[in-house]
């Protein structure tokens, strides 16, 4: 079948899975596979080839999803049955798990794109950017035992922007939102096969409070200038649940009242999450491959749901369930690259708060 799930490990596709899962997601920075299949499927000989380590691609319709290794080989042996799965990740989960062997681990004048580069080019990893990624940084140190992904992160987050798999074995340096628009809505009661939705206010809290220091200098004097205090509220929590965090860098009251309510507003949009299962892997019978980092227009009145989203998490699967497709929806100030006001008008409304 055209649309199925091909796994090539040196050159050698395989398919014909009994059940499988790809997930690709804006939340971890590998892709995923989890393939299972008989252990005596035709050519079934070249399963006992594969071996963990492996360099692998899987793709579906002929579009990359994940190039990178075989972590696991699973073989399951029962009076029943003989089956094999294949568990792996994305190139780029060898930043999640590594610390990068660099010295001396410290970089000036490079832009966000150039720094990046140079922490994954010896694992193998290009990077590329869909955006601006701003001015370059004037020093930038890697801190003692953090993974290369952790600073690259870090990075990233000074720039306002978020880095992810491009699903073909590379980094790229992107915002939420930059997929563009979904090709179809959702809805129930027409491509929605079924909807969960969690409302949370477990890591919300109604007053965040910010306290920081910035050296003093001559507009400043050394008292005001050690003691910066900024706070913000997040009007749907209606008891009193106060936060106070520290700021991890020097600033003054304008950049930590601007952090403060980026915080409040993140934490809110994170609280609000929809998943959906569609039939089939495309958005509609002949569109694209559902994506990562996608905006849809979701219609599900049951859960709630009456609002543009976006798509932080792709899984496809084929199983007891038919070939469906899960995504994981949030509102996309999830990923707000940058601190804006909190306020109930003007598009900045908070959703079912």
């Amino acid at each position: 079948m055209p649309d199925d799930i091909v796994l090539n490990v040196g050159g050698t596709e395989h398919g014909g899975w009994k059940s499988l899962a790809v997930t690709r997601s804006l939340e971890e920075l590998a892709g995923s596979f989890d393939l299972t299949v008989s252990d005596r499927w035709p050519g079934s000989t070249a399963g006992k080839r594969i071996a963990p380590g492996d360099a692998c691609t899987v793709s579906l319709g002929g579009e990359l999803l994940v190039s990178g290794y075989v972590d696991d080989v699973r073989p399951r042996i029962d009076a029943d049955s003989h089956e094999v799965a294949f568990k792996g990740r994305d190139r780029t989960a060898d930043l999640v798990d590594c610390s990068p062997a660099l010295e001396p681990g410290e970089w000036r004048n490079l832009q966000l794109t150039q720094l990046v580069a140079a922490i994954a080019e010896p694992f193998g990893i290009a990077v590329t950017s869909q955006v601006s990624v701003g001015e370059p940084f004037a020093t930038f140190r890697l801190e003692q035992g953090e993974t290369a992904f952790e600073a690259i992160d870090r990075a990233a987050r000074q720039r306002k922007v978020l880095a992810t798999s491009d699903g073909a074995g590379g980094l790229v340096l992107t915002r939420a939102g930059a997929g563009a628009r979904a090709a179809v809505a959702l809805r129930v009661g027409d491509n929605v096969l079924s909807g969960e939705a969690v409302y949370s206010q477990r890591d919300r809290f109604s007053t965040y409070v910010i306290k920081g220091q910035q050296p003093g200098d001559d507009a400043w004097g050394e008292t005001t200038a050690a003691h910066v205090r900024a706070e913000a509220r997040d009007p749907g929590i209606r008891r009193h649940r106060p936060m106070t965090l520290i700021a991890d860098q020097p600033g003054g009251e304008a950049s930590q009242q601007a952090r403060v309510e980026w915080e409040a507003r993140t934490r809110a949009a994170r609280g609000r999450r929809v998943e959906i299962s569609v039939q089939g892997w495309r958005q509609g019978e002949a569109g694209p491959l559902w994506r990562p980092n996608v905006l849809v227009d979701c219609h599900h009145p049951d859960l709630g749901v009456e609002t543009d989203l976006l798509v932080s998490s792709v899984t496809f699967e084929r199983g007891g369930n038919g070939t469906i497709t899960r995504l994981s929806l949030l509102p996309a100030d999830a990923f707000l690259p940058e601190p804006v006001e909190l306020t109930s008008k003007g598009g900045t409304d908070l959703w079912l708060s």
